[in-house]
């Protein structure tokens, strides 16, 4: 402290002589024209410009001087500032503001000593310090007691911590925290005294403190007792006693009686009150809403038990619908009345309405990598505007989607004024780039290839920090060669207009069945009916054949070179994200095979055989976002609509024909209990829906190899074998799932249970005839991950069908617990 003031006295006295240069004065009033920082090493100079921008072109007077260096001290980056005002022009008419500044030491290691119960990395998990960060006294007293509290936590109440800092040779330090951990403290007996109302045992249910038992740690901690407390007195509360208080909690610590614990006895020492019922509410100097609107945010009639925390719940939201329209400085101020005859409690709102506050600035910290325009195109406010509290939760929700943070922390802070506000948005970038090799196994491959591939993938989301996506995939397998490239750009132009590009190369070797003995089906034949593969004499024989002999299979190789252009715009509105994407896709692909030896049953096959033939599509889709977070959603909705032309100049292409895909997603959050500090346990309902059906244009065909089917991946999951069942595809496919969700590490990995339900027809027209023994079902538990880098699930399924009432398993005997790999990938 006493360096600051000392500090502070030189650069008065440094700015006096700056700035009262005996020119009369010449910068007084003079516009200031820019801001220049020397010094600065590992500081970003973007995150100074984004606090004094602002201050381009403003008058330049002592007291906006001073305003700016009590900014750069506030930050707590440097040692010694050094201003001096320079002309910005030869003609002196603006000014240039120069600081020359020493910054604070980097931390150069952070070092734990004694921690034997818990590891460093869990350690790190709680302090905001990083490697690499510039060193703050302040921060590191915080990190101190963010530790402390971390072991108090997980029990060790007499643990004690002390850190110090070992200057480096480069003048960088080391960080060191020095723990003494003590005894774990445990929790023997929890006991009530003073409560006639409310039953020991019904009180001990609110709890999060439990004692030690067989299958419970029973884990004392500072921080749950002092929940604890206010769980008691919100239980009396919300029933009406008002007054009632944990006045105490009486410790008894036995040390002896474990030589690795101590055992602990609370006694909660409670005085209950009278019960009060609800009075009302009245409310004056209230002009811009309507009285009969705020109360309406109570909820909570005259005459009713009085519920304390509904009542301050309701309370909260009266303040909120100021606060949500940009009324932030307001004065409300809320007086208690009681009728202690009647034991009835009022209350009387009264607010000074004050002018709307607006947004000063709008600071980014903490991007090193991101470019602040990426960062800000997705914040739904900008300096001037009305503050709103509705936007900001959407910036918010915006910034994480966009899956290039981890943490996303905003801070609202007075302004220079009184109506005006600055928005501060703390980020912490994570990893956007990745690199992936490794051997996958394909749970839709066909039964006669080799079922693994091995896959060189890199993709970095956030190339270069200016949001743009950027990958290459490469994959190689016995049956299959491909290569592709894609670039996408969120925001084409500054706007929210997606553009996107890919290409691909792909060969491969594939089965299909034949049709060359007797009968030899013609194309008219199969015009009206579909393929009919040897040795089949009739689409009905081949149509009630579950299985099929694959020894009337035949080998064939195919190329395939595919560009892809599309683009999207988005809309944010306040009931969902409305985003509208088209795009093209151009084909060509040509066939090799022995036609002396085999003749395909698929024309499809045969067209392409020995030339280059085109195969191009169209599509538009129109979607609605509600959902919290797209990639791990625990509430919200997702619905979606699209329309795809397969084949867009019939003269050169074999196939013409229109595909609808309708999906629609429901979340709900069953479960969030607190467990740990940091961790709650979460039970979240999934349910999802998806209709698709492809109609034929004029006299064209869809072909086997382009009708909807059952992969066992991402449809019917478990059901690999029907991906090479030709009779059960079809041109209407219906598909459900339910999943119930339990997140282990939240926007990370859960583990799921999920039921599907999925079904295929010959024709849209089929579905007034569809019925159970349609469906192919399945269900069974797995884990699934979030993280970009390893978008995969791990699943385990049982499969089964229900024939005219009957329940069978797939296999005829019991639960087949297929191990299914999968891909969680999110609609968009």
């Amino acid at each position: 402290m006493r360096t600051k003031i000392n500090l502070l006295l030189m650069f008065i006295f440094i700015g006096g002589l700056c700035f009262s240069q005996t020119n009369e004065d010449w910068y007084q009033d003079k516009p200031i024209r820019g801001i220049v920082y020397r010094g600065l090493h590992s500081i970003n100079r973007t995150e100074l410009d984004g606090l004094f921008t602002s201050y381009i072109g403003k008058p330049f007077n002592d007291e906006r001087y001073w305003e700016i260096l009590q900014k750069l001290y506030a930050l707590e980056y440097f040692s010694e500032i050094t201003p001096v005002a320079l002309p910005g022009d030869e003609l002196r008419e603006t000014v240039q503001l120069e600081f020359t500044v020493v910054e604070k030491p980097i931390i150069k290691k952070l070092v734990f000593i004694g921690n034997k119960q818990i590891r460093a990395s869990a350690l790190l998990e709680q302090i905001t310090l990083k490697e690499g960060d510039i060193y703050q006294e302040l921060k590191s007293k915080m990190d101190e007691r963010a530790i402390r509290d971390h072991y108090f936590a997980e029990g060790y109440a007499n643990m004690k911590i002390t850190s110090e800092v070992v200057i480096n040779n480069d003048n960088s330090v080391n960080l060191q925290f020095s723990i003494e951990e003590g005894k774990k403290t445990v929790i023997s007996e929890l006991l009530f005294e003073g409560n006639r109302v409310m039953a020991s045992k019904t009180l001990k249910k609110e709890l999060s403190l439990k004692e030690t038992k067989f299958f419970t740690k029973g884990t004392f901690s500072e921080a749950a007792l002092v929940a604890d407390k206010i769980a008691v007195m919100q239980y009396y509360t919300s029933r009406g006693y008002i007054d009632a208080t944990v006045e105490s909690v009486l410790r008894e610590v036995d040390t002896e009686s474990d030589p690795d614990k101590n055992l602990l006895k609370l006694t909660f020492i409670i005085k209950e009150g009278e019960q009060y019922t609800y009075g009302g509410t009245s409310i004056t100097g209230n002009t811009l809403f309507t009285t009969e609107n705020l109360l309406s945010k109570l909820r909570i009639a005259k005459g009713d038990v009085m519920n304390l925390p509904r009542y301050s719940e309701g309370y909260q939201s009266l303040l909120d619908v100021y606060y949500e329209n940009g009324y932030t400085s307001n004065y409300i101020d809320q007086q208690e009345t009681r009728d202690e005859e009647r034991k009835r409690i009022s209350y009387e709102i009264t607010i000074l309405e004050r002018d709307r506050s607006h947004i000063e600035h709008i600071i980014i910290r903490g991007n090193t990598k991101t470019k602040e325009h990426v960062i800000t195109r997705e914040i739904q406010m900008e300096s001037g505007d009305i503050f709103s509290k509705t936007k900001m939760v959407d910036s918010i929700r915006n910034l994480y989607n966009l899956r290039y943070f981890s943490i996303v922390a905003p801070d609202i802070v007075q302004g220079s004024e009184q109506n005006l506000v600055d928005v501060i948005i703390n980020l912490e970038e994570q990893s956007t780039a990745s690199i992936q090799f490794g051997v996958t196994f394909s749970g839709m491959a066909d039964e006669e290839s080799f079922p693994l591939s091995v896959f060189l993938q890199w993709e970095d989301t956030n190339f270069s920090g200016y949001g743009q996506t950027l990958s290459a995939n490469v994959t190689l397998s016995p049956d299959t060669q491909s290569a592709t490239l894609g670039f996408t750009e969120n925001w084409f132009l500054g706007t929210p207009l997606s553009m996107s590009f890919n290409f691909s190369i792909a060969h491969r070797y594939l089965y299909a069945y034949q049709d060359a003995l007797d009968p030899i089906f013609g194309d008219d034949y199969y015009r009206e009916h579909g393929i009919v593969p040897d040795p089949f004499t009739s689409y009905t024989s081949y149509d009630d054949e579950y299985s099929l002999d694959s020894s009337y299979r035949m080998k064939f190789e195919q190329w395939q070179h595919s560009l892809g252009a599309s683009t999207g715009y988005r809309w944010n509105k306040n009931f969902a994200l409305v985003t509208v994407r088209g795009g093209l896709m151009f084909s060509i692909i040509q066939n090799y095979y022995d036609d002396v030896l085999y003749r395909p049953a698929d024309r499809d096959i045969r067209d392409k055989q020995g030339s280059w033939k085109w195969s191009n599509s169209v599509w538009s889709r129109l979607s609605l976002d509600n959902r919290d977070l797209n990639y791990d959603p625990s509430t919200g909705w997702f619905a979606s609509q699209q329309i795809t032309f397969n084949g867009i100049i019939p003269s050169i292409e074999t196939e013409y024909f229109v595909r609808f895909e309708t999906k629609a997603e429901r979340y709900f959050t069953l479960v969030d209990y607190p467990v740990f500090d940091t961790w709650n346990f979460k039970l979240v309902l999934a349910g999802y829906t998806s209709l698709s059906f492809q109609i034929p244009l004029g006299d064209y065909v869809i072909t086997d190899n382009s009708k909807l089917y059952i992969d066992g991946m991402f449809s019917g999951r478990g059901w690999n074998e029907l991906f090479s069942k030709m009779n059960t595809r079809g041109n209407f496919s219906i598909y459900h799932w339910v999943e119930l969700r339990t997140p282990i590490a939240p926007g990370i990995i859960s583990a799921d249970f999920f039921f599907d339900a999925v079904a295929t027809k010959p024709n849209y027209n089929d579905l007034s005839n569809l019925t159970l023994n349609d469906y192919y079902f399945s269900f069974g538990p797995g884990l699934r991950f979030s993280i970009p880098q390893f978008p995969l699930r791990l699943l385990f399924a049982n499969t089964f069908r229900i024939q005219d009432g009957k329940f069978e398993w797939s296999n005829g005997s019991g639960p087949t617990w297929e191990f299914v790999l999968s891909f969680n990938i999110a609609n968009l």
